[in-house]
């Protein structure tokens, strides 16, 4: 291998190294700039989700104060506070507080826990609902999540229970609305994310129990193994669980999806808020990176190129010319005694002085 070779080889490794350091460099610290906007902008969601949360629980709240503080329901608990009172005078009475009051369930419970009226489930009046008589302080719990059974099925509602004392009998106010894919189109989510909710109402994974807002989810199996996770993750523990999924083969596709817990008041598991974000804007800009560095990585090579053949064509002709000498003095071809001579008396020029 010539010089000239080598020092081309030398230029060369020495571009491709730097243009390869200073490109995973950039693909590296703009990578982690990303992760780091998109677990804000996660947070970001969470947070504006338990403030939604929140108020719709406060709207609830509400509702079921005015439905206690109305006249019709003093009425009623006046009157269940009789002796041998008739319950059936009031088994439509929730049907009308619901549609009053802008809520998707309402109930009314006697002190013993008999279901007087129900707005969604108007079969079940008669029969026990003694969950309700455990507590003693309704009137200041929050909203709280909850399963609503329904005659074709079980939905999640954010429910308020307030108590209305009457003597010693007490009159229950069971109030609600749907956890579902409404509650999920209040959100002002931000570019390139998506909310969805799976409703944890079955012991067994159920692809109809994801929503986003417009309703059922594409390919929701997918989220099986993510669910899995949750459900069987200690509701202790604060870190949100996370999946990657690659929907086709094109990388800008894929989404990476954090999970957040949402239980209810005895800390079982009832739902799944999916914070998702879209991975193409990270993807498109590592192939950007890519193709600029790809770019200047040919074009340092051509410039090395004609530089180092510049550099080395300075530099090995007069080491070459050396080298052809040295190997015709080895080989006994000697300069001619006219040449010495004439290179002596140059070398002597001018004459030394005499006195």
């Amino acid at each position: 291998m010539s010089f000239r070779t080598k020092l081309f080889l030398v230029f060369l490794v020495t571009v491709l190294a730097s243009v390869s350091l200073v490109a995973y460099g950039v693909t590296h610290y703009t990578q982690a700039a990303f992760e780091e906007m998109d677990a804000q902008r996660t947070q970001a969601l969470v947070t504006q989700f338990k403030r939604e949360y929140a108020q719709r629980g406060e709207e609830v709240q509400q509702e079921v104060k005015n439905i206690a503080n109305a006249d019709v329901t003093l009425r009623m608990a006046l009157d269940l506070a009789r002796p041998n009172a008739d319950q059936s005078t009031y088994v439509r009475d929730a049907n009308g507080a619901a549609q009053d009051h802008n809520l998707d369930f309402v109930q009314f419970v006697n002190s013993d826990g008999t279901l007087i009226s129900s707005a969604q489930y108007p079969a079940r009046v008669g029969y026990k609902d003694e969950w309700v008589t455990t507590r003693k302080d309704w009137n200041e719990t929050p909203a709280f999540l909850r399963k609503e059974e329904l005659p074709d099925g079980v939905e999640l509602s954010l429910t308020v229970v307030r108590a209305l004392p009457v003597g010693e009998k007490t009159l229950y106010i069971v109030g609600g609305r749907r956890v579902d894919q409404h509650f999920l189109a209040s959100l002002a989510l931000p570019e390139g994310m998506r909310a969805l909710l799976y409703r944890n109402l079955e012991p067994n994974f159920v692809p109809a129990a994801l929503t986003d807002k417009d309703g059922a989810v594409a390919q929701a199996e997918r989220f099986q193994p993510l669910i899995e996770q949750v459900q069987k993750q200690s509701r202790s523990q604060s870190e949100p669980l996370v999946q990657h999924i690659d929907w086709t083969n094109d990388a800008s596709q894929s989404e990476t999806f954090n999970a957040i817990p949402l239980t209810g008041p005895n800390n079982e598991l009832l739902g799944v808020l999916l914070a998702g974000s879209s991975q193409k804007e990270l993807v498109l800009l590592t192939r950007q990176i890519v193709k600029i560095s790809a770019a200047v990585a040919g074009a340092a090579i051509l410039i090395g190129l004609l530089v180092s053949w510049w550099v080395s064509s300075r530099i090995t002709r007069p080491v070459e010319e050396l080298a052809e000498g040295a190997r015709e003095v080895a080989s006994g071809r000697w300069i001619p005694a006219s040449t010495c001579v004439a290179r002596t008396k140059s070398a002597s020029w001018p004459p030394p002085s005499t006195t």
